[in-house]
């Protein structure tokens, strides 16, 4: 794994594979406000699920400095980098549980990992074939190829039931796992729902995706918007579904 240290806006540095990507990212993220719109408690506790190299929690962190936060990531790279950007920046209040979660427990699962696109890495990699068409009509077919090139990775899976604690409120559950957002979701225990106060994920309306999500949620009893999500067309698909509990 080749890794650079770069700089982003504001002086932010991260460690990554891939410059392109991670600047994406920081202008979703730190430019665009995809989560500058969370009211969460001075401390809260916030589940990050899709950890990646750790964006999200730099951005938690730089807004409530005080946040708790449980990260869970399977590819190993990006487990590497995360722990790395963690070091950078000194945050030791983060823990990171090297597993994917799903609907159920499962041993030996294969995901894609893109080495060019990291955090596109998934379960479900016929998701992508549509943003690789979309690559490929922009610029070449041969590029689409090599952004999109896939090592397979066997992976655990978990269900997210089994690290929510039992006597604390959830103030934040973020999921970002590339096609298996309504998997995560169903690998939370009915009994478990109240104590999650607000949920944000992001999704790729493909199959009735979005529509599975939003009706998970609202059968949980929160208050559902889904928007288009941040430097996204229409025909991209993406959307970000914030709920908050009523």
């Amino acid at each position: 794994m080749v890794t650079e240290l770069v700089k982003l806006g504001d002086g932010l540095q991260v460690y990554t594979q891939s410059v392109l990507e991670t600047q994406y990212i920081y202008d979703e993220i730190f430019q665009q406000g995809c989560y500058s719109t969370l009211e969460l408690p001075d401390k809260p506790l916030v589940f990050d699920v899709g950890g990646n190299i750790g964006m999200f929690v730099l951005f938690i962190k730089s807004t409530y400095p005080d946040a708790e936060i449980v990260s869970f990531e399977p590819m190993p790279d990006s487990i590497d980098l995360f722990g790395r950007n963690m070091d950078l920046h000194g945050h030791t209040d983060v823990t990171l549980h090297r597993t994917a979660l799903g609907s159920k427990p499962e041993a030996g699962v294969t995901f894609s990992f893109f080495p060019m696109l990291p955090a596109n890495s998934t379960r479900y990699p016929e998701i992508k074939e549509q943003p690789k068409a979309q690559m490929a009509q922009l610029s070449d077919a041969a590029l689409a190829d090599q952004m999109y090139f896939a090592e397979k990775v066997t992976v655990d899976v978990e269900r997210l039931a089994a690290y929510l604690p039992a006597d604390r409120d959830v103030d934040l559950l973020k999921v970002d796992v590339e096609g298996a957002e309504a998997d995560v979701l169903l690998g939370i225990d009915d009994a478990q729902w109240p104590r999650i106060r607000r949920v944000v994920v992001e999704v790729a309306d493909l199959d009735d995706q979005l529509e599975r999500v939003c009706s998970i949620l609202r059968a949980q009893g929160f208050e559902v918007t889904p928007q288009q999500a941040p430097l996204t067309d229409a025909e991209d698909n993406y959307y970000m579904v914030q709920a908050v509990r009523v």
